[in-house]
């Protein structure tokens, strides 16, 4: 397994494609293997990184305590020592707030940005529907009922409402051969409740994309905007669906960000 330790923190990693160098951040609770359907329409033309973030998957750390910027300050140790040059960034949900402090802490890191259904900052909904699986898991609730708890805030109402849609989203999810413990949790839960970058946005020099999907009730459309006016000429790409829109959407999500990094 390709593992490199920067810092103290033991990187599970891979590298698939060749080419101008693209990075792939994934969110709260998630490993590489959220961008399984993703990356692979990258891969003719970049050399694409997809990593388990600390308190996720085969990574291991010292167990410190997280925030957003110690997560950036790892993925800047980890762009270095793999010597990527200058990689675009894309980063989803939490994966989308390191990506914003990668951006505003280390410009002379990353070519362009993208931030895919993420916020300035983490407001009530999110952080109680997130706290919610957390209690479940707690309180000894089985994989179906924690599967039960999420799916409404991670999918659109379109796919929930398609049973068959919905069964194939529920397999996407249980295909983890590294799920997250408790602990993974717990500590990537607090990143998000201290997280706040509303006041330096305008710090990023990226050329920046705000993917925005219309039935997200975590990054709620309306916040993604304000943060994307906030970022100087940053571009919205829309498209349907809920949270997750590396399993709901790749396609499109895919297909937003080609469109965006060939421009």
């Amino acid at each position: 397994m390709p593992e490199i330790t920067v810092n103290g923190i033991s990187y599970y990693y891979e590298l698939h494609g060749k080419g101008h160098p693209l990075v792939f951040i994934a969110g709260f609770g998630a490993n590489h293997t959220a961008w399984r359907f993703v990356y692979p329409a990258f891969t003719d033309r970049h050399q694409v990184l997809i990593f388990d973030n600390q308190a996720s998957g085969r990574t291991r750390d010292r167990g410190d305590l997280l925030t957003v910027e110690s997560m950036a300050d790892g993925v800047a140790g980890l762009i270095d020592a793999l010597g990527l040059s200058a990689p675009h960034i894309v980063g989803h949900s939490m994966g989308g707030a390191i990506a914003q402090i990668l951006a505003i802490k280390y410009p002379d890191k990353l070519d362009r940005l993208v931030i895919a259904n993420s916020a300035a900052e983490w407001r009530g909904r999110p952080l109680m529907a997130l706290k919610g699986l957390i209690d479940v898991i707690k309180s000894g609730g089985s994989l179906d009922c924690q599967l039960e708890v999420s799916m409404p805030w991670l999918f659109g109402h379109e796919a929930l409402a398609d049973q068959k849609r919905k069964a194939e989203l529920r397999e996407m999810i249980l295909d983890n051969p590294t799920p997250p413990s408790l602990e993974d949790l717990e500590r990537q839960f607090h990143p998000l409740r201290e997280f706040d970058s509303s006041g330096t946005l305008g710090r990023i020099k990226a050329p920046t994309l705000v993917v925005i999907s219309d039935d997200d009730i975590l990054a709620l459309p309306a916040e993604s905007e304000r943060m994307a006016e906030s970022i100087p000429g940053a571009r919205i790409a829309r498209i349907p669906g809920g949270h997750v829109s590396e399993f709901e959407q790749p396609e499109m999500l895919a297909q937003s960000i080609r469109d965006f990094l060939d421009q």
